[in-house]
């Protein structure tokens, strides 16, 4: 997802083409299904939550790369099952816009969304990469159900980018899923880039 949303519509989604994430503000455990749209192409994927934590899954290049998100660590991690293999990548800041309270500053109604109600907030962004516009909604407990919106970029190209939430299943989830698997082995970060067509930052040197 180039750079949508900077690594946020990129990552979070864009990674959806290219990838699969962004860290949200969500303060109560969920699973759901996520229909990503991107310039008109429709990708499928699934997150789980708790406080903190996150997993998306997402079919990118015929891998489905397991991404794993934690606020209380600038390092996360894409698992990628058919391999056998971690890597360890930098948490761009961009990652966390979802948790910005500056996307709660401008309300402009309130809606259900495949059984959740929301308030819907407008958005209007300036971001290092560009200008993001459009519409977020949000659960009262902070799950991001919908969002429909377009980026612009600094070369002035436009792209449309949206998601919704379905099947939301409220509850805790198991911690297991927020873990990276033992034995596998680990690649740098530059590695995803052939198999995933996404470029990550190496992690800082501990």
């Amino acid at each position: 997802m180039g750079k949508l949303w900077s690594l946020f519509f990129c990552m979070m989604l864009l990674a959806g083409a290219a990838g699969a994430a962004t860290l949200g503000d969500a303060r109560i455990g969920f699973s759901a299904e996520r229909t990503l749209v991107i310039d008109g192409r429709i990708y499928k994927g699934k997150i789980w939550t708790m406080p903190g934590k996150e997993r998306h899954e997402q079919a990118i290049q015929g891998f489905r790369p397991v991404f794993l998100l934690r606020s209380d660590s600038p390092v996360a991690e894409v698992v990628l099952p058919q391999i056998k293999t971690i890597v360890q990548f930098a948490m761009p800041p961009e990652l966390r816009l979802l948790a910005s309270p500056d996307l709660k500053r401008r309300p402009v109604g309130q809606d259900k969304i495949n059984g959740i109600a929301t308030t819907k907030y407008a958005i209007d962004q300036i971001v290092q990469d560009g200008h993001a516009k459009g519409t977020l909604w949000l659960s009262r407990d902070g799950i991001p159900m919908k969002l429909a919106g377009t980026f612009t970029g600094t070369k002035g190209k436009v792209s449309t980018i949206g998601w919704e939430l379905s099947q939301v299943r409220i509850g805790p989830q198991p911690a297991a899923l927020f873990e990276a698997p033992q034995g596998f082995s680990k690649l740098p970060a530059e590695a995803v880039v052939p198999l995933l067509g996404i470029k990550l930052k190496a992690p800082p040197a501990p």
